[in-house]
């Protein structure tokens, strides 16, 4: 795709592809958001995209490590199919790379960011929630939204934020001007 086509998945996966790239945001392709295949939420709608008609992936961002934001089984399936390069913030990069390897995943901090080629730059900036896989790692890990910066516009991508007061949002305006796409 030469242009700008953004996909729903479902919740907050997103298929973005832009200046030639497909790009994951939360990709959950699991029947369950849960640690276990047998419990938990349950999907009441399939994915908007056939995992037999996704294309070749060339980034997946990780907003947090929530279960509906963090499928470490659909990475794995990803990670069969080609190699694949996962963006996390922070602590999240132990969880994927636990269960994908070693070196799986390029660990930002807020305020961090990475070229996706040379047209398109991924930046990491804070969001209004919080992080848990568990009972006892509330807020062990970083959570974030991704603002990609493109040649069609600005996409931001909130991952799961509450409103607040409005600064992060604020933030972003002022940093990268009026977002294309939100």
């Amino acid at each position: 795709v030469a242009g700008l086509r953004v996909t729903l998945v479902g919740h907050a996966s997103f298929l973005i592809q832009v200046a030639g790239l497909n790009l994951l945001v939360d990709p959950v392709w699991s029947e369950r958001a849960s640690p276990v295949p047998w419990a938990g939420p349950r999907r009441i709608n399939p994915p908007g995209i056939a995992w037999s008609a996704l294309p070749a992936i060339d980034a997946v961002l990780v907003t947090h490590n929530h279960y509906d934001h963090l499928d470490l089984a659909t990475l794995a399936r990803l990670r069969a199919r080609q190699p694949l390069r996962i963006l996390a913030p922070l602590g999240n990069d132990a969880i994927i790379d636990a269960a994908l390897g070693q070196g799986a995943t390029e660990a930002l901090d807020w305020g961090d960011s990475r070229a996706l080629s040379p047209q398109v730059t991924a930046h990491l900036r804070p969001a209004a929630h919080w992080s848990a896989r568990g009972l006892n790692d509330r807020r062990m890990a970083l959570w974030g939204a991704f603002t990609l910066a493109t040649p069609w516009g600005v996409i931001h991508h909130i991952g799961d934020t509450g409103y607040g007061d409005g600064a992060t949002f604020r933030a972003i305006r002022a940093e990268f001007g009026p977002p294309r796409l939100a």
